[in-house]
């Protein structure tokens, strides 16, 4: 990982790390062992910065066969070459006060962004997972409350955008959207500030947020509808409402069906012990991939809002990213687990460019790492930009030695989402086998037949979630038809459930 030069003071010795002919030299200066100047001399030659306790002496330097380089107006120094052996016969006059080494300084690298490092899994910076895919071609959406595109990590980033607030620019003048827009694809090879998860994206500025970080419902969908227009790939939504309102949910939907995968923030409702359903809109429609936000230790963060429609968790504690004058500061929320996953799934969906958004969903959700948490808290698990590359890029090498045995259906659950209109169907396996086939058949009030039937895979908890849109009210039972696993067989058992839903 890329890690800021250093310079430790303390009140006794000045440590420099410096780079000579390939190798790093430690030189210790001003009171400590005297320093090797042979190390660092050219031909004979040092490079040196030299400290007078009163007018620098530019006789004396040329005396001592030396060459005088710059002399400064604001310090009693100045820079010389001269030959190493009349170096302790400066420092033995009087008037000089050190003679220290001409140090080569280096412009500040990328910050050290523990959520990058940790969705990227066991990779360090520069991530070997963006020599198959840095999201180049996808075409990311931000809408919030504009992009600064004069950012020096953004760059050359915002292709696009409108603005629905009536200022007349999609230019952030809040902070929150050049933040986001930095998680998603800030630059990685300027060697400044901060990289994205997708740094080959392309941003588009959708700005229906004002300054104040606040904007009309009209706003927004008129901004999903822009989205829709100009065929964006990935929507990142980094806001949430508790208010349910029909027509974002039909405009959200309308997007989804148009093939847009949308990212949104599960929101910051939750309480310390993540005990109630608290999930915002949009995240909270099934169109929509609710984020919750984690911290460093993989726990969820007490403010991330938790309930049944929460899909993944990211990083969103202390998250270091852009914001606007080209500054960079650290803001917490779901607002910033979001984009995490926005810039995976530009990821994936650069990896293989005949994905579905249904398909780069399924994705996200086979490949999350399960955290150990409640589902309610964590959904699949945390992204994994790293699995969910290799899966869209067909890299994953097949398991060589399956484990042999037998799989059952452990249990089958049932739960609502938090607006109650849509129905959630869990199916577990036991033992875990993530990545296996699970198909099931809903029977609404005994029916004859299937209201509803589907086959997805497992997460890495073993478990298959299905979604059930706009589920009725009535009696609903499940039967599982079908159960493949590699190394796996199925014993065909599965228990007898019921649900009620008023």
């Amino acid at each position: 990982m890329k890690r800021k030069i250093a310079l430790s003071i303390s009140l006794i010795v000045l440590v420099v790390v410096f780079m000579v002919s390939g190798c790093v030299k430690t030189i210790d200066i001003t009171g400590s062992t005297p320093t090797d100047w042979s190390l660092q001399a050219v031909d004979g030659q040092a490079r040196v910065i030299i400290g007078f306790s009163g007018l620098p002496d530019k006789a004396l330097i040329k005396a001592f066969g030396g060459e005088v380089y710059a002399e400064f107006g604001f310090i009693k120094a100045l820079s010389a070459k001269i030959p190493v052996e009349a170096i302790d016969g400066l420092l033995r006059n009087p008037h000089v006060v050190y003679v220290e080494p001409n140090i080569q300084l280096h412009a500040l690298e990328e910050q050290y962004l523990w959520g990058m490092d940790r969705i990227f899994g066991d990779e360090s910076f520069v991530f070997p997972t963006w020599g198959t895919s840095t999201g180049d071609g996808v075409k990311v959406a931000i809408l919030d409350t504009g992009i600064d595109g004069n950012h020096p990590d953004l760059d050359g980033k915002i292709v696009g955008g409108n603005d629905f607030t009536g200022t007349g620019s999609y230019i952030d003048d809040n902070g929150h959207g050049t933040h986001v827009s930095g998680t998603v694809a800030a630059i990685y090879s300027n060697n400044i500030g901060v990289y994205g998860v997708a740094p080959s994206a392309s941003l588009y500025a959708v700005k229906f947020l004002d300054s104040a970080g606040s904007g009309y419902l009209d706003w927004i969908i008129a901004g999903i509808e822009w989205a829709v227009a100009n065929e964006i790939d990935v929507i990142n939504m980094s806001l949430g409402t508790t208010s349910d309102m029909q027509s974002l949910e039909d405009a959200c939907n309308a997007a989804y069906e148009a093939g847009i995968l949308i990212v949104a923030a599960a929101g910051n409702s939750g309480n310390k012990p993540g005990n109630r359903d608290t999930v915002e809109y949009p995240g909270g429609y099934a169109s929509v991939i609710a984020v919750a936000a984690s911290d460093s230790n993989d726990a969820r963060a007490s403010f991330s809002s938790t309930g049944p429609d929460v899909e993944l968790i990211a990083p969103g504690v202390s998250i270091f990213s852009s914001i606007p004058g080209g500054g960079y500061a650290y803001y917490s929320g779901t607002s910033m687990a979001s984009p995490h996953v926005a810039g995976v799934a530009a990821l994936v969906l650069s990896a293989d460019t005949s994905l579905t958004n249904v398909e780069v969903r399924s994705i996200l959700q086979q490949t999350a790492e399960n955290l150990g948490l409640k589902q309610e808290h964590q959904g699949y698990g945390l992204v994994r930009a790293d699995l969910a590359v290799q899966a869209a890029s067909g890299t994953i090498p097949p398991d060589p030695n399956p484990e042999p045995g037998t799989i059952t259906v452990s249990s089958i659950s049932y739960s609502l989402s938090r607006n109650a209109k849509h129905m959630y169907v869990s199916v577990q396996l036991d033992p875990v086998v993530p990545g296996a086939s699970v198909s099931i058949e809903v029977y609404l009030n005994s029916g004859s037949s299937p209201y509803f039937a589907g086959t997805i895979t497992t997460d890495t908890s073993g478990l298959a979630k299905f979604t059930v849109v706009n589920a009725p009210s009535g009696t609903y039972s499940t039967v599982v038809t079908d159960v493949t696993a590699a190394g796996y067989t199925w014993d065909m058992k599965f228990p007898e459930n019921t649900f009620e839903k008023k």
